[in-house]
């Protein structure tokens, strides 16, 4: 989950949602010929997909009283949902899973009691990208904008104005629960140039 801290509230968006979104940025981005663009939105729309059966019934860190942020997760709880997401991901295709397996590597390096699931990410990765037939470079790439779109996602959907001029314009809406276990409200979030880069409640 996402923490957004507004005043004197906390306000949770789901990773599903705030995956959803990066697929609706990734959209809006200027498209490249050179890369394989559907599969890249595809994998952009549902990269948190193993995130939705958690967000359902949120752990709560003991620490705030509120659900986990997604960075502060323990290492056990992390690992099976990357596992189940990764898992999920190829049943949209290889070249999908191969992505979303990608970002997760990339996420996960930093975390030692993950290296059994990142050893088996790259073996699939490996077996993937034999049998497509592609390059590091063309990987490399969609594996560097993947990672832009999210970071870009995960700023709007914590009220901080991301620095992307390629989307300037865009806005989208964007639902959000006021924590512990307040209301759904509506949010707008955009990029400056069009949106305000300020979500904000709508009634």
């Amino acid at each position: 989950m996402i923490l957004r801290r507004e005043a004197d509230r906390v306000l949770g968006v789901t990773q599903t949602a705030h995956s959803a979104l990066t697929g609706r940025l990734a959209e809006a981005w200027p498209r490249r010929a050179d890369l394989p663009w559907d599969e890249l939105c595809s994998a952009a729309a549902i990269h948190d997909l193993g995130w939705a059966r958690w967000e359902l019934d949120p752990q709560l860190n003991p620490e705030t009283g509120l659900p986990y942020a997604f960075y502060e997760m323990p290492d056990e709880p992390y690992a099976e949902i990357w596992a189940r997401g990764t898992d999920e991901a190829r049943t949209y295709g290889r070249l999908v899973g191969l992505l979303v397996s990608r970002h997760f590597t990339r996420l996960a390096g930093r975390r030692e009691a993950l290296a059994e699931l990142i050893e088996r990410e790259r073996a699939h990765q490996a077996d993937a990208t034999a049998a497509l037939g592609l390059d590091a470079r063309t990987l490399d790439a969609c594996t560097e904008l993947l990672a832009r779109w999210d970071g870009i996602s995960l700023d709007l959907c914590g009220g901080k104005e991301p620095d992307a001029p390629e989307l300037a314009g865009f806005s989208a809406p964007l639902d959000a629960r006021v924590l512990p276990d307040g209301p759904v409200v509506s949010l707008e979030v955009g990029v400056a140039g069009g949106g305000s880069g300020h979500p904000h409640a709508l009634r």
